[in-house]
């Protein structure tokens, strides 16, 4: 009996102890459950936490890069409309000052035949009539050449550059009015000025040279393709600019009314011969060429002049545009006597570029035809030369028609859609001349 007691004891004993261990473990399993989800939800918390954070942070990144575009953008756009503003007060100024040039005692020159001189070569007999501007510019326009020059003959007489010259001319005499040929042209011209293998000295004055020498070959119509050939022109020198200074210096070379200045020959000065020389005369097998011959010449070096000054396009800055056809009217008109070889420069000057500077300059523009016809067509008409007769009556036509309303012939190519017409970039160092 007393067995049977203690075994029951025994049983309950192990029995409540295994309920105890239960409980606790059950507890212990519980209690791990709740850290085990006490810590996971804290995990997630910090995992949203730093979601929330970067995204935070990268909405204000955001917001300030659209900020500082936004910022950039109106600076631009601010920048921009102040240079535009500039750019027509300094353009508004100098048409103001031009005006003012012509007017009163800037017109003796022509009316009287004498104006004033600005450089004479003494014992020579030889006066030179010019704006003292245009002879320092041309002046620095030579030295550059000259200095080109003398590079390049220690470069050719290791090499000969023929070809390229011979492919330079070829491509400027297929130059014509259409689109396609000017895109064309002007990239297969870009692509010898970047060609490693020829000196960019070398192929930069063979383009000046051979662009100039054009003018002779094409006078007898030249009128068909010279807007094309300034639009050529400008796309090139825009991507090579010392090829202006260049191109500007063979023009001045070519053609002395380009610059423009006068030699004036006194009676005890050079002979006739040596005096026509100067003035741009040639001669060949010891005889000069007549003036008719001459005057050809400079009528097409003045038309590819005025072509292109009065080139424009988008996106591509006109190094030597209106500003300088502006500049040369003026200086040739105060400077310079009124005679045959100024009045076929004039004229064929006008006739390519008068209709873009009545777009730009207008009214200013406007007075200065008057005083091309009461100043200067009056002082032709003074001299009572028969010679003359021609080049006033082109004049005139000009002038009483108002020709510079009406779009010169072949000036309208498609040229809105040449802006992007070289692709071709220059190589590093291009402009170190």
């Amino acid at each position: 009996m007393y067995y049977c007691h203690q075994h029951s004891a025994e049983a309950l004993d192990n029995h409540l102890n295994t309920i105890q261990r239960n409980h606790e473990q059950k507890s212990q399993l519980e209690e791990r459950k709740l850290r085990n989800d006490a810590a996971n939800e804290e995990a997630k918390r910090k995992e949203r936490e730093r979601i929330f954070q970067e995204e935070k942070a990268r909405q204000e990144k955001a917001q300030k890069e659209a900020e500082a575009v936004k910022s950039k953008a109106e600076k631009a756009q601010k920048d921009a409309l102040e240079a535009a503003r500039r750019t027509k007060e300094a353009a508004e100024k100098k048409a103001s000052e031009t005006a003012t040039m012509f007017s009163g005692e800037a017109f003796g020159s022509i009316t009287r035949g004498t104006a004033e001189v600005s450089n004479e070569r003494k014992g020579t007999g030889i006066k030179i009539r010019a704006s003292e501007r245009a002879l320092i510019i041309e002046k620095e326009r030579e030295q550059k050449f000259n200095e080109l020059v003398e590079k390049n003959r220690a470069i050719k007489s290791t090499k000969d550059f023929r070809q390229y010259e011979l492919q330079i001319g070829r491509h400027i005499r297929q130059i014509a009015g259409t689109r396609e040929i000017i895109r064309t042209k002007a990239n297969e011209l870009m692509k010898i000025l970047n060609d490693p293998l020829c000196p960019q000295s070398i192929s930069i004055a063979m383009f000046a040279k051979k662009v100039v020498s054009n003018c002779e070959s094409s006078a007898a119509n030249f009128d068909g393709t010279v807007f094309a050939c300034g639009q050529v022109i400008v796309h090139v020198t825009s991507k090579a600019p010392f090829a202006m200074d260049l191109l500007l210096a063979e023009f001045h070379k070519a053609c002395i009314l380009t610059v423009p200045k006068y030699v004036i020959k006194s009676e005890s000065g050079l002979n006739d011969k040596a005096y026509l020389k100067m003035m741009g005369y040639r001669e060949e097998d010891g005889k000069l060429e007549s003036q008719d011959e001459f005057l050809g010449r400079l009528e097409a070096y003045m038309k590819l002049y005025g072509a292109l000054v009065q080139t424009e396009i988008n996106g591509v800055r006109n190094l030597h545009g209106l500003e300088e056809g502006w500049a040369w009217l003026a200086r040739l008109l105060n400077f310079l006597p009124a005679n045959i070889y100024t009045a076929v420069a004039l004229e064929a000057f006008i006739k390519m570029a008068g209709f873009a500077l009545f777009r730009r300059y207008k009214s200013q523009f406007t007075k200065i035809l008057d005083v091309i016809s009461q100043h200067f067509v009056s002082a032709l008409e003074a001299r009572g030369d028969s010679k003359l007769n021609p080049i006033i009556m082109k004049l005139k036509f000009y002038l009483d028609t108002n020709q510079h309303r009406e779009e010169p012939e072949g000036w309208r190519i498609e040229t809105s859609l040449l802006s992007d017409i070289v692709e071709s970039e220059p190589r590093p160092g291009y402009y170190r001349y």
